[in-house]
């Protein structure tokens, strides 16, 4: 591997200056100083220099035993880029994840019965009225929808009522109420009554009398009437029929037509006025 392949080697080992000329020596030679200097030389060899002394050699043909001693802390360096583990064991990256104080297992540490005991208490504490503030706005919320949607129901219903079911005259006479009994004769007269709609309130009831009569001088005349015919049931419909008045017989005198509607909740009639001042409408409770 040395680069001089002639059997002689130049005595010039160590550079320095001289006057004399230089001495060949024959490659055996004894001399302590020339095998001195090639055993340092020998046990000090760099792979730097190879490439200098003979570029035809690689990094193969170099046995381990030519490379020069490295340190223990050089030795360490280079294993750790090739070991991740050994980054630790050399004290680099040393602070972990379990050493930081918000690491998760300190905090659980920390976390007493004692304290998950006052936080669940504190929580209790704060939901219960929260849970009484939600619930009862809730039900305001509900009770007022139901306000309105109950507001708004009667409204349309009411919006749907004929025109006829805020335009009527009212009968409040007590003397035309039959549950009262009274005899003839009371005025008005319904002779002098002008046609149109009527609803019986107040003393005289709630209605014009819808059932038989079947006596004569009550309802303060002599010749009591009734609404002969059927009732409707639906609110904003009319039904027709006719007055029967009791003359001693069953429906002797009788007038056409009458007509009654549901107002939604009572009813309005259309009456006509009699022929006479003995005949007189009824009215019941």
């Amino acid at each position: 591997m040395d680069s001089y392949d002639s059997s002689t080697y130049q005595y010039g080992l160590n550079t320095r200056r001289s006057d004399l000329p230089l001495v060949s020596l024959p490659r055996n030679s004894v001399d302590p100083q020339y095998n001195q200097a090639m055993s340092q030389r020998q046990s000090n060899w760099n792979i730097n220099t190879l490439p200098q002394q003979n570029s035809s050699l690689s990094v193969s043909n170099i046995t381990p035993a030519q490379y020069g001693s490295s340190s223990s802390a050089a030795m360490v360096q280079g294993n750790a880029w090739g070991d991740p583990n050994s980054m630790n064991k050399g004290g680099m990256n040393s602070k972990t994840n379990e050493e930081s104080k918000f690491s998760c297992s300190k905090l659980c540490a920390k976390i007493t019965s004692s304290k998950m005991l006052f936080f669940l208490v504190g929580f209790i504490i704060a939901a219960v009225p929260l849970a009484v503030f939600v619930t009862l706005w809730v039900s305001s919320r509900s009770s007022s929808s139901s306000e309105d949607s109950g507001t708004t129901s009667t409204t349309a219903s009411s919006a749907t009522l004929p025109i006829q079911c805020y335009a009527y005259s009212i009968l409040n006479d007590v003397t035309r109420n039959q549950q009262v009994g009274y005899s003839c004769c009371y005025t008005p007269y319904d002779s002098s009554l002008t046609a149109g709609w009527y609803r019986a309130s107040g003393s005289a009831g709630s209605q014009i009398a819808s059932s038989p009569i079947y006596t004569t001088n009550t309802c303060g005349t002599n010749y009591p009437g009734y609404y002969n015919g059927s009732l409707p049931s639906k609110a904003g419909t009319l039904t027709t029929g006719n007055a029967c008045f009791y003359t001693g017989s069953y429906c002797g005198y009788s007038v056409s037509p009458i007509s009654v509607m549901n107002c939604s909740g009572y009813y309005i009639f259309y009456l006509v006025p009699t022929s006479s001042s003995s005949y007189r409408y009824c009215t019941t409770n």
